[in-house]
């Protein structure tokens, strides 16, 4: 996967596949340190979102580390996450406070005025339009790039805001809805075909002898592509496994 820096200006036309996120398992000690210098002579330069002046000076994954893991991301293996964490062209130095308030948010979830406005900076600021510009064009080329996707209110939020950036702004499209990027869930033909992930809590209590513990342990550790997966979860022995399984495997 690339490493080196991704440009944001004179971007071909991207498209990318829209799919529903995945939102368990993530840790952030899986991605490392991003090993950027960016922050060095930064305080007093205008933040890139907000444009007010760098106080104290934070290094942003424009596309949080959070977000590529719901996008795809939970399948790379951890030196792909580093490499991914590590990557320029994904990095920006931002003024602390607004890096807080951004946090693992993606377009649509951080760049509305109304939650900008009641950040960690104390208020009384706005994502600029060039902000914003600069939050979209990146994360198209870097989502591109690093063949991740987005789900339905992100493409929305890129679309529009793309429509603004003028010519400097890559023309953007959505793939059908294809291979999601979480794994099927429980969906199988024969028992080692399936695979157990994406479930809530709520879910796993449903099955028979499945308590808010035993719940919360299934969801930080699935997927589970076997009996003997949910076997080795604290607490789950070979009974509840096989109630697990077949309340979603059918067998």
């Amino acid at each position: 996967m690339p490493t080196t820096s991704v440009p944001t200006t004179s971007i071909p036309s991207i498209s990318l596949p829209v799919a529903v996120e995945y939102d368990a398992g993530y840790d952030r000690d899986d991605w490392g340190p991003h090993n950027s210098g960016l922050c060095r002579g930064a305080v007093g330069s205008p933040d890139p979102y907000t444009g007010t002046p760098i106080d104290t000076c934070n290094v942003d994954h424009v596309v949080a580390l959070h977000e590529a893991h719901q996008s795809g991301g939970w399948a790379w293996p951890a030196d792909q996450k580093q490499r991914f964490s590590q990557a320029p062209g994904n990095h920006v130095a931002s003024r602390a406070c607004v890096n807080q308030s951004k946090g693992g948010d993606d377009i649509s979830e951080w760049s509305d005025a109304d939650i900008a406005s009641s950040s960690a900076c104390g208020g009384g600021y706005r994502v600029t339009r060039a902000g914003r510009c600069l939050l979209a064009q990146v994360t198209v080329a870097v989502k591109s790039a690093w063949e991740l996707s987005v789900d339905q209110s992100e493409a929305d939020a890129l679309s529009q805001t793309l429509a603004g950036c003028g010519d400097q702004a890559p023309g953007f499209s959505v793939e059908t809805p294809a291979a999601t990027t979480a794994p099927a869930a429980a969906t199988a033909a024969t028992a080692d075909e399936c695979a157990i992930a994406g479930m809530t809590a709520a879910q796993y209590d449903a099955v028979s002898g499945i308590g808010e513990a035993l719940s919360a342990r299934l969801v930080d550790a699935q997927p589970f592509a076997s009996r003997s997966d949910l076997e080795a979860v604290r607490g789950i022995g070979p009974v509840k496994a096989e109630a697990v399984w077949t309340h979603f495997c059918g067998r």
